[in-house]
């Protein structure tokens, strides 16, 4: 098995990849290679035409919200399917190839998610610095080690103790996240194929677009999970690109495709949205099992449909008896 991430090594992406392959069987971990890429897009395109046989990416932050990168590529494609989630706690340390004051720095430069998580910390202390994007966190580490030294002097980067560590960097300071106890979360996916068994604590992705350009229209969506008691853990709007106003809705919901609530709202949203990427039903990493009212369990929904066969095998077919 051949598994992609958000390189380079080190990232918290890789982070969490590693921890999965910890918690995974033998026959999936046991000769696994790791292969970084430079972007979600990249390792998403390797990931369909074959070259690695899974992809961990992430898609959430509990202070930024949704990953657009990765968001935009599910919505993309419906050639893919998530078949697990982790979760990374995240801390941020200042970096840079040589012990220097705070005062000095020029330049500080991580991946935009982080800067977000850590721009008060920055404001507060590094208030001349200009702040420079790089494509990950890792990635901030590695060019700063790999510049001499003169070139590196006032720059450092954003990026995770371990980081620092591998790439041979000073920590200027440590815990500079603005929030403490952040995490993200990274979802594995897989060419288009077998979805994982449920478990009873399970979690679906979609992604929508809404039937009609009106009023309402949202509304008459979120009506269909409602009324079958599916609960939505999370919703973002995406543009779907081909001209203003014009939005895609990515959605999480409580359940598996197995439970008998959750297919019954994605039979309804099939009929009545021109697109629903059904993106897989995976196991929660929390473990949390979704409280559904009795009247939305299994067993409701099986005698509901005895009860309405029972009633059409009733029907006298035309002309009987003529």
């Amino acid at each position: 098995m051949r598994y992609g991430f958000l390189g380079p090594e080190t990232t918290f992406t890789h982070q969490a990849l590693l921890q999965a392959l910890a918690e995974a069987p033998e026959e999936f971990a046991g000769d696994a290679e790791i292969v970084p890429f430079a972007s979600v897009a990249t390792a998403t395109t390797d990931l369909i035409g074959g070259d690695i046989d899974a992809l961990m990416a992430p898609i959430e932050n509990s202070v930024e919200g949704g990953v657009s990168g990765t968001l935009d590529v599910l919505a993309a494609t419906d050639s893919i399917t998530i078949v697990a989630e982790q979760i990374v706690q995240i801390t941020f340390v200042l970096a840079a190839r040589e012990t220097t004051t705070l005062s000095d720095l020029d330049v500080v430069a991580s991946h935009p998610h982080a800067q977000a998580q850590v721009q008060g910390w920055l404001r507060e202390n590094v208030p001349e610095a200009d702040i420079a994007a790089a494509s990950s966190t890792a990635a901030a580490a590695q060019d700063l080690a790999a510049l001499s030294a003169e070139d590196a002097r006032g720059r450092a980067a954003v990026c995770s103790p371990l980081a620092a560590k591998h790439f041979g960097l000073e920590i200027l300071a440590e815990g500079i996240e603005d929030y403490e106890g952040a995490q993200t979360r990274f979802v594995l996916v897989t060419r288009e194929g077998r979805i994982p068994a449920r478990t009873g604590a399970d979690k679906t992705s979609l992604v929508l677009h809404l039937p009609h350009n009106r009023s309402g229209a949202l509304l008459e969506t979120l009506e269909m999970f409602s009324a079958n008691g599916v609960n939505l853990s999370r919703i973002e709007s995406r543009p779907i690109g081909d001209f203003l106003g014009r939005y895609s809705f990515s959605i999480d919901v409580e359940g598996h495709i197995e439970d008998r609530r959750v297919a019954a709202a994605l039979r309804a949203l099939h009929r009545i949205c021109p697109v629903v990427h059904y993106l897989g039903s995976y196991p929660r990493v929390d473990g949390v099992r979704p409280d559904a009212p009795a009247e939305f369990a299994d067993e409701a929904y099986d005698e509901a449909r005895d009860w309405v066969e029972k009633l059409t095998g009733m029907v006298t077919p035309p002309h009987a008896g003529s």
